[in-house]
């Protein structure tokens, strides 16, 4: 399994401009490993000043903001209701010459984020939204059952990992 920094080694300049905070759960590594790796093919040499600008957990999925040269990137509003949350996100705008690609690129990283939807935020294997004390995170049977039992959960790469 890559670990975060040696993704930031492959890819570089996705890892270069401003962010206000860049945090991958292990679980999701993988994902984002490959995510970095399909959007570094489809930009090629030219990479049109794309880079993350944060990188987060939010209700329980992984959400990807980025940036790119001439490029307004979507927005994306939440919104809680009783039975979950309601993401509404809007399409990027690029100029013409650009719009197929920025699509394309956009499509990449919201799938992406949905994948992680049901992927456990600790180990990667297969699992549901569990939600305790109001706080959603995405777990597997082992996890669910230890985050309930009160045991710390491993979720986010230590600066050991990243050796």
């Amino acid at each position: 399994m890559k670990t975060f920094e040696k993704i930031k080694e492959l890819y570089p300049y996705q890892f270069a401009g401003k962010n206000i905070g860049l945090s991958i759960a292990n679980g999701w590594l993988p994902e984002f490993a490959r995510l970095c790796k399909d959007i570094d093919n489809l930009l090629g040499e030219n990479n049109r000043g794309f880079h993350w600008v944060q990188l987060k957990e939010k209700f329980g999925s992984a959400r990807y903001y980025w940036a790119m040269n001439n490029v307004n990137a979507p927005q994306i509003v939440d919104l809680i209701k009783p039975d979950g949350v309601a993401t509404f996100k809007s399409k990027p705008k690029a100029k013409a010459s650009d719009k197929e690609l920025v699509e394309e690129l956009n499509n990449m990283i919201s799938e992406a984020s949905e994948r992680t939807m049901d992927t456990c935020i600790v180990c990667g294997e297969n699992g549901k939204p569990d939600n305790l004390d109001y706080y959603t995170l995405v777990l597997c049977i082992e996890h669910k059952r230890a985050r309930h039992a009160g045991e710390a959960l491993d979720i986010w790469p230590s600066s050991e990992d990243d050796q």
